[in-house]
């Protein structure tokens, strides 16, 4: 009997130290995949023609950092973090304080890639969609 419980024991403790092992490993995992893993196919950058609202050209970069969907539009000093829309596979949306509500579009184009980007902001008359020119 008292072998029993230290075969017990001993299996107990091994699939404690294993447990303890494999746990972080697996986070680490699911870190790298994140939103990278999960939103490869928009990422890159995004050309939007922007004259009708006197800026120009106006290149947008779509990137992933950890679990996040980040844009950098090159006309701002700092990135936005994108919102899911729920329930919406590719839709997004950017409350910003000053600026109101963005939402973002990711459309596939004529080859049925991702290769749009549409945005729109009510408050602002925007309502633009760029195409990517590179991943």
């Amino acid at each position: 009997m008292k072998r029993s419980i230290r075969k017990i024991s001993v299996l107990l403790a091994a699939w404690s130290a294993l447990l303890l092992v494999l746990v972080p490993v697996a986070s680490v995992f699911a870190q790298v995949g994140g939103a990278k893993a999960a939103y490869g196919e928009l990422l890159g950058d995004y050309e939007f023609d922007l004259a009708d609202m006197g800026m120009g050209v106006v290149v947008i970069n779509v990137y992933a950092e950890g679990d996040s969907l980040w844009v950098w539009p090159e006309t701002s000093t700092e990135p936005a973090e994108l919102s899911a829309v729920e329930g919406e596979k590719y839709k997004f949306f950017i409350e910003d304080p000053e600026e109101g509500r963005y939402e973002i579009s990711f459309l596939k184009g004529e080859d049925g890639k991702y290769t749009k980007c549409h945005v729109v902001n009510e408050g602002m008359g925007m309502d633009a969609t760029g195409t990517k020119t590179k991943k």
